[in-house]
């Protein structure tokens, strides 16, 4: 009697252990396919905390745009503020206003599932953020608007190759 339960008491340990062992590695297949899914873009620490968790890329791409229309709006009071004798700045405040309808019209496609529509907004909404920063190369500045602008193109990069990855 006492092997039989040694025998028992056995199984439960090694299936306990194949079950903790199972789940340790769907945990790190799920994270694998997160960390995976930011590899494609040309700037996985800006991907990363925007796609938590995330390993379908409709819903990263989703995302991702919802943070870049939050960032973008923050982006658009800020050149408002500074756009009356500042060139660079005013183009930025037409060019944040693009994006922002750019990116409200990408969500939309996603939701009817049309691709090549979604990489048509963005790709307006890179070149929006990229027409920004040009404006301060051109006319050799650096402020707080600039900085933003670079970062919200990478973003609006980023975006853009996470929705290629939709099937």
């Amino acid at each position: 009697m006492a092997g039989r339960d040694t025998f028992q008491l056995r199984f439960v340990a090694v299936a306990a252990s194949a079950a903790v062992l199972i789940f340790l590695m769907a945990g790190q297949v799920a994270e694998s396919r997160m960390i995976n899914i930011c590899s494609h873009t040309a700037y996985p620490s800006l991907c990363r905390p925007l796609v938590k968790r995330i390993t379908d890329p409709r819903r990263a791409t989703h995302r991702t745009i919802q943070a870049l229309e939050v960032k973008t709006k923050v982006a658009l009071a800020e050149a408002a503020r500074f756009k009356n004798g500042n060139q660079a700045i005013s183009t930025c405040f037409g060019t944040f206003s693009d994006a922002i309808f750019n990116l409200a019209s990408a969500k939309k496609s996603i939701r009817k599932r049309d691709v090549m529509e979604i990489n048509t907004y963005l790709t307006a909404a890179v070149s929006d953020y990229g027409a920004c920063v040009d404006g301060f190369i051109e006319t050799g500045q650096v402020n707080a608007v600039q900085n933003v602008a670079v970062d919200l193109r990478k973003i609006s990069s980023n975006c853009l190759t996470l929705s290629t990855l939709i099937s």
